[in-house]
Order: structure tokens, then C-alpha cells, then sequence
């Protein structure tokens, strides 16, 4: 879809067992279009397909959600649905994959605001079921190559640690390193991480949960005040470190309101974090006057504040609209508290100590993403040189297009696959036999295709790939004291952006050039200089 919060092209992934119950239905996908008349929701029974009025849906969580919905059509239907927050349009509301009280491993397609779009079609909520049987061009050899990604999952340290702990791992390495987004992306550590990190997870954990027929079973379910709550990296996070709220148990609290109102826990952590900050420094006053605003670390607060996000209550309103419009309204120097890519906030790994994901965060397609190139293990770990341009376009690129080939198969970043295997999958799958170059040409295009989508539907915004105030140009003090502090200046971004355009075959305004286009056997999908950049130009 369209993104609502940042007008760009809009992709969301989620776990779960929804997608492979979807495809038992006997359908590869649903598209929806126009918008119905009175709230609905959609039920697919073994490609049986009915639009029921969902009037007595509407205004419910998710968690009731699911199980009015299964109620009345099948006790074990897959569900998809929305919450308040996207009935009410907010901007980065998400669409929830079940429920975390499920034994089973709920997702959540959560960037960009994809839930509300389904809100403003009077769209509640997805229902499937489906017996049938998958079909493949090569049954035995996709069994085959099921069975070996599985082996070499569970031999994988890699794999091994997400087991134990879940994504919460990457809390210490991140906090050690100067990565970890905290105060709202003033500083890179926090002085003490235990109370937020794996272990301290792994102690409250309820149960552990997984996709469908996966062995890495990364999920860490914690009893929430009685609410069953998936707890992940990004919320820690986004609605821990960079909100100053240190313990897992309260980062829970508030993922646990945001993934029942059905809200993106990325953005909601940094919209969040710029209102304590900027209610700090008195550009943000509570509506109605007499209310208080949350202040960093105060958890209770937090939770508060998103409940009237979502459903856009006193200053609510005008937070759920996100960081970057907010401070637009806000005026003065609240732009400078606004820490985004293109209108998405940032997730939770700064830029200014992996540049890595600098220039990737500034050319992301759907904005502010590690989803499209994530290299900050491969710095930290000293495979990549930290706090260079040098070389780093040519990482971010290959990695983007890697990725864009990968998500079109629609895989696990966790899963320890090489180019070779989707491959075999690919021909095992559905008969189509591409080598490594054609499969990398593939994710390529796609790229090149998102462009030319942004640059017509938001216009020069759409391309702009730059960074916010504060990362270029706020030094970051970094651990162990914060004695010592790093910096990326507007030079060093526009040095990785020339070797990137290079690389890409775009002109120096970010736009692909005709013979690119030619290249990619898409010559003539974008007509006119506005859209395709001039050769030599």
C-alpha cells in the first residue's frame, strides 16, 4: 500500500501462521479495494470468500477481536485485524497478526501505518482457514531443502542465542558498542542495561513461541498485569532506552497497550520519546491544560500517553500523526526532536555509531528502516570498518538488493539461508530457475521500481535522502562514561551518497538513469525528465 504516515511506497512483513493458512485456502494473496459502507470483516474458508458486517467488532482491541472473530467462524482461524488505533487513522497503526495469548507466535505488520489504511476502508479484520494442499513444482526436493535449513539452524551459535534469549540478545552488544538509541537519540548507551537486557528477559518469560514450523522459536511471551505480551528488540528499544524506561517489565506495559490498540511499537517508542522531550523543553503542552505529560522513565505516564494516541485524545491527536508532523505544527526548534527518515521514525540502532545503517535509513524506500539493509552486526563484529564512508555504498547496496530479492520470497532475516538455497526453494517451489545474478537483478529492480514509485507520489520528498538535525548534527556521547563522543556530519552522508548513486546508475539527484532502466527491463514504466534522470546529468 501507500504509506499514510510518510506518503512512500509501503511494505510490512509479520510473523506468525497466517500466511501459510492463507495459502491452504487455495489463494496466493487478497487485494483489497474502494472501501465498504459499514465496518466488515472478510472470512476465507477453503476459498470460500464472505464479507461479514463486523459493526460489533468495531471500537474492540485486538485481543477481543480475535476471539469474537473465531467465535463466530472457526475456533482455530488465522486472523488479521486492526485495533482502535487504526479505526482512528493513526498513522503508524499496525495490523496484528492473532493475538499474543495464542500458543503460537502472533505478529505484527507494523511499519508505516498499514493499519490504517485498513481503518479507512471500514476493514476490521482477515479470518482464514484452509485444508487444501500446497501446490509445488518439486515436493520431495522442497521437503529436502526444509530439512537442511533446519539442520543448519540448530548448529548455528548464531540461532542458538536467539533461542535463549529471543532478539532481547542484541540489547548488550548494542548497549557496549554505542548503538543502543536512548533519551530519545541523545546518547548511545545506557549506564546500566540489566534490568532491560536478554537475560533479565529470558527470567520473566512465560513461554517461548514460533512461527509456522520454525526451530529458532524466537518469541518471549511475558505475563503483562495478566496480559499475555510478546516482548521484541525494537520495543525495548524504542519504547525502553530511548524513553528512559529501563525494566522489561514496564517496556511490556506498553507494548501490551500498543499491540492491543494495534500500533507499530517502533514508532509509537519514538513519537513518544520526542513528546517527553519536548514537553521538557515546553514546546508541548497537554491538551486539555491541567494534564501532565510524561517526562523520561516515567512508565506509568508512557502507558497513558498511548492509550490517547490511540484514540487521538487531547494531545494524542496530534501525536498520532507522527514525530515529523507533529513538530511541523509545533514550530520553533521542535524540529530539531524529531528523529526520523523521510516521516518514519527511526528504529533502534543509531546511526551516528553504525554508518552502515546511516545510508541505509537515508535511502530506505518506506523511510526510516533496518529492514532493508541491516550491517550493523558485520561492524561491530570488525568484518566492516565503523565510522567510514569508504566502501560503505557498496555494502548498503548489495545488501539492499539481497534483501529485496529475499522479502520477495518472503523469508526470516534469522533463518542462516545463502543466495544457493532460495534458489533451490525458488525451483523447488514454483518451477523458476534464475541464476545468482538474476536473482540479485530481481531485488535490483524492485529497488529501482520503489524509486520511481516515491518520486511520483511524493515528489522531491520522496527522494530525499538525507538524515534528521540531531544525527548530523548533535555528536553522540558514547560509552562507557560518555567521555568520548562520535559524530557524522552532513560531508560524510553526501560522501556515501555519491558512491551509492554511482553504484545504483542514478544521476546525482537520486533518480535512475534511462540506461538503468533499460538495463532492468523497465524502460518506460516512469515517461519524462521529472521522473528518470538525464544521462550525463
Amino acid at each position: 500500500t501507500r504509506s499514510p504516515l510518510t506518503g512512500l511506497w509501503l511494505d510490512s512483513h509479520a510473523g506468525g501462521h497466517f500466511a501459510h493458512v492463507l495459502r491452504k485456502t487455495g489463494y496466493d494473496g487478497i487485494v483489497f479495494t474502494g472501501r465498504a459502507d459499514v465496518p466488515v470483516y472478510l472470512w476465507l474458508d477453503d476459498g470460500r470468500a464472505e464479507l461479514r458486517e463486523a459493526e460489533g467488532l468495531w471500537g474492540l482491541g485486538v485481543d477481543e477481536t480475535v476471539g469474537r472473530v473465531r467465535s463466530e467462524t472457526a475456533p482455530k482461524a488465522h486472523v488479521a485485524s486492526i485495533g482502535p488505533a487504526g479505526e482512528n487513522r493513526v498513522r503508524f497503526a499496525s495490523i496484528a497478526i492473532d493475538r499474543d495469548s495464542d500458543p503460537w507466535r502472533a505478529g505484527m505488520a507494523g511499519r508505516g501505518g498499514a493499519g490504517a489504511v485498513m481503518g479507512s476502508k471500514n476493514l476490521k479484520a482477515l479470518a482464514v482457514n484452509g485444508t487444501k494442499p500446497i501446490p509445488m513444482a518439486d515436493e520431495g526436493t522442497m521437503r529436502s531443502i526444509a530439512r537442511d535449513l533446519a539442520g543448519r539452524a540448530m548448529k548455528n551459535p548464531g540461532v542458538h542465542s536467539h533461542r535463549v534469549l529471543g532478539t532481547a540478545a542484541l540489547v548488550d552488544p548494542m548497549n557496549r558498542t554505542g548503538i543502543l538509541p536512548c533519551f530519545n537519540f541523545t546518547r548511545g548507551y545506557l549506564d546500566n542495561a540489566h534490568a532491560l537486557n536478554g537475560a533479565n528477559l529470558r527470567y520473566h518469560t512465560k513461554r517461548d513461541v514460533g512461527c509456522f514450523n520454525c526451530p529458532i522459536v524466537c518469541g518471549r511471551v511475558v505475563d503483562s498485569d495478566g496480559h499475555d505480551t510478546k516482548v521484541e528488540y525494537e520495543a525495548l528499544a524504542l519504547l525502553g532506552a530511548s524513553c528512559g524506561v529501563t525494566d522489561v517489565m514496564d517496556v511490556a506495559r506498553a507494548i501490551a497497550v500498543c499491540n492491543d490498540m494495534g500500533m507499530d511499537v517502533i514508532t509509537a517508542g519514538g513519537v513518544a520519546a520526542f513528546a517527553m522531550e519536548a514537553a521538557a523543553e515546553g514546546l508541548l503542552e497537554p491538551v486539555p491544560p491541567g494534564e501532565t505529560l510524561p517526562s523520561f522513565g516515567d512508565s506509568a505516564g508512557q502507558v497513558k500517553l498511548l492509550e490517547a494516541i490511540a484514540r487521538r485524545q487531547g494531545v494524542g491527536d496530534l501525536l498520532a500523526e507522527g514525530s515529523r508532523a507533529a513538530a511541523e505544527k509545533l514550530g520553533g526548534e521542535a524540529f530539531r526532536l524529531a528523529v526520523h527518515a523521510k516521516g518514519m521514525e527511526l528504529p533502534g540502532y543509531d546511526p551516528r555509531s553504525s554508518w552502515g545503517m546511516a545510508l541505509a535509513y537515508a535511502t530506505s524506500d518506506r523511510g526510516g528502516c533496518h529492514q532493508r539493509a541491516w550491517t550493523v552486526m558485520p561492524e561491530i563484529d570488525g568484518a566492516v570498518e565503523r565510522f567510514t564512508a569508504e566502501g560503505t555504498a557498496r555494502i548498503v547496496k548489495t545488501v539492499q538488493d539481497e534483501r529485496a530479492a529475499a522479502y520477495s520470497l518472503v523469508v526470516c532475516d534469522f533463518l542462516p539461508m545463502e543466495v544457493e538455497d532460495a534458489l533451490r526453494g525458488l525451483k523447488a517451489a514454483a518451477g523458476i530457475e534464475l541464476d545468482e545474478a538474476g536473482y540479485l537483478e530481481a531485488g535490483e529492480r524492485a529497488w529501482n521500481l520503489a524509486r520511481l514509485f516515491n518520486r511520483k507520489h511524493a515528489g522531491q520528498a520522496g527522494t530525499e535522502d538525507t538524515l534528521p538535525p540531531r544525527i548530523l548534527d548533535e555528536p553522540l556521547p558514547m560509552p562507557p562514561q560518555g567521555k568520548t563522543a562520535v559524530s557524522l556530519t552532513p560531508w560524510d552522508l553526501k560522501m556515501m551518497l555519491d558512491d551509492y548513486y554511482s553504484l545504483r546508475g542514478w544521476d546525482s539527484q537520486g533518480l535512475p538513469r534511462e540506461s538503468t532502466l533499460e538495463r532492468l527491463g523497465l524502460a518506460g514504466t516512469s515517461r519524462g525528465p521529472v521522473l528518470v534522470g538525464r544521462e550525463g546529468k
